[in-house]
């Protein structure tokens, strides 16, 4: 929100240093730059840095080049797969499934189905009873009723799940004897409201 004060020190450190420059050495007329750093700013983004290093590159390395002449050379590129193959799954997602539910090894339907297992079972081993967790208190087999025999279908425990392999082709097929606008413009402005529309 406020930005910090800049403490002057060092540029008055950088000041005294050159005043004791000249005076040590005023006979000789070398002006010395001294270059200042800038403060890197996150919202400034350019390539001008790689181009200048690009240009002294090249005419250190080549004594007979003309001048330092600046090119921009690129840090980051990207190779072309090569095929015009489209992205994506080969059947266009028409097996995708929808991944955000509940694994079904994980569900209530499977919790239930589990402790049903392990009651038919038996909690009695060799005369000892055994501890099966939590969920084994109060248990009771479901006979003869909805959620003991079928285990699919509205009769689930939990949430119904979305379908997971849904996908819908509609075809609007109209008729151009009977619909007025469609056979004057080509156009119906009704769209899915179109008394003339056969779905």
């Amino acid at each position: 929100m406020f930005r910090k004060p800049i403490k002057k020190r060092a540029q008055v450190q950088v000041r005294q240093r050159q005043e004791e420059d000249l005076s040590g050495d005023e006979e000789t007329g070398v002006v010395k730059d001294v270059k200042r750093r800038k403060r890197a700013n996150p919202f400034q983004q350019s390539t001008l840095k790689s181009s200048r290093t690009a240009g002294a590159e090249e005419s250190t390395s080549s004594d007979d080049s003309e001048g330092g002449s600046a090119t921009a050379v690129a840090e980051h590129s990207f190779a072309a797969s090569g095929s015009a193959a489209p992205l994506g799954p080969s059947d266009q997602g028409a097996t995708a499934t929808l991944e955000v539910d509940t694994e079904y090894t994980a569900d209530a339907q499977a919790q239930f189905e589990r402790i049903q297992q392990q009651l038919k079972e038996g909690l009695v081993k060799d005369g000892k009873t055994l501890y099966k967790g939590q969920a084994m208190y109060g248990a009771k087999e479901a006979r003869d009723t909805v959620k003991g025999n079928a285990s699919s279908g509205l009769n689930r425990i939990g949430p119904i799940r979305a379908p997971q392999f849904l996908r819908q082709t509609v075809r609007w097929d109209y008729a151009p004897d009977i619909c007025k606008d469609y056979k004057e413009t080509g156009f119906c402005t009704f769209g899915g409201e179109c008394c003339c529309c056969l779905v």
